[in-house]
Order: structure tokens, then C-alpha cells, then sequence
């Protein structure tokens, strides 16, 4: 399973979409995304990214909580339309990911940073 593909999209369906009282949210996925986009960018080997992996599982479980918090936010406000333009981080984010994941063992250390993230999404908290 593809753990980094799953917070991308959520990210992409969750946080790319708010009205002006929602951009706070906005902001701090952005702000999320681009911590964890440069710290991809920074890497260039299987090692530099092991080292990279506990500041990247924090980043990642940051971000799921933001999404968490949307979710509550959207349950509670469903009169605002949402916007589905994906962000540029996002997509900055996702290259960085396809660009490590050929990278033999790098994928399994970004899933690996992953996994407490994708819980947390999973069960809501």
C-alpha cells in the first residue's frame, strides 16, 4: 500500500478547497507541505533520508492532524462550497515523492514515516 499517494490525494481533496474564513487551514497545510517538500529536496541518497525520517514522520503527522481538524470543520459547516484546485505544494510534493521512491528503499522509509499519520486519519483523531 502507498501511504504517500493517499496523504497527497487526501491533502489534494482536503485542504486545496476553502472560502476565506477557511484559509487558515489552507495556510498551515501549505506551510506543512512545503516543510516536508524541502526536506525531500534535501535528500539524495537511502541514508540521508533515514536520517531525515523522524523529522518527516512529525511533519507527516502535523499534516494529518491539520486534515483532521478540516474534516471536524467541514462537518460542522457544510453550507460552504468548496473549491477542488489542487495547490502547488501539493504537486512540488508529490514529485519529490515519485523522485525518491525510485530510489531502492527509500520508498518503504517514507511509508514508514507514514504510518502514524495515516492511523490518525483513519481513525479520526
Amino acid at each position: 500500500m502507498v501511504y504517500g499517494k493517499k496523504i497527497i490525494w487526501m491533502l489534494l481533496f482536503l485542504t486545496s478547497c476553502f472560502v476565506s474564513s477557511e484559509e487558515e487551514f489552507r495556510l498551515k497545510g501549505q506551510r506543512i507541505v512545503r516543510d516536508i517538500t524541502s526536506v525531500l529536496k534535501s535528500v539524495e541518497n537511502h541514508e540521508e533520508l533515514q536520517a531525515a525520517a523522524p523529522q518527516l514522520k512529525k511533519q507527516f503527522k502535523k499534516l494529518a492532524n491539520v486534515l483532521i481538524e478540516v474534516r471536524m470543520y467541514r462537518s460542522e459547516h457544510p453550507q460552504y462550497l468548496w473549491k477542488k484546485e489542487p495547490l502547488q505544494e501539493s504537486e512540488e510534493l508529490f514529485a519529490e515523492l515519485a523522485r525518491l521512491y525510485e530510489i531502492p528503499g527509500c520508498r518503504e522509509i517514507i511509508e514508514r514515516s507514514q504510518v502514524d499519520a495515516v492511523y490518525a486519519l483513519l481513525r479520526g483523531q
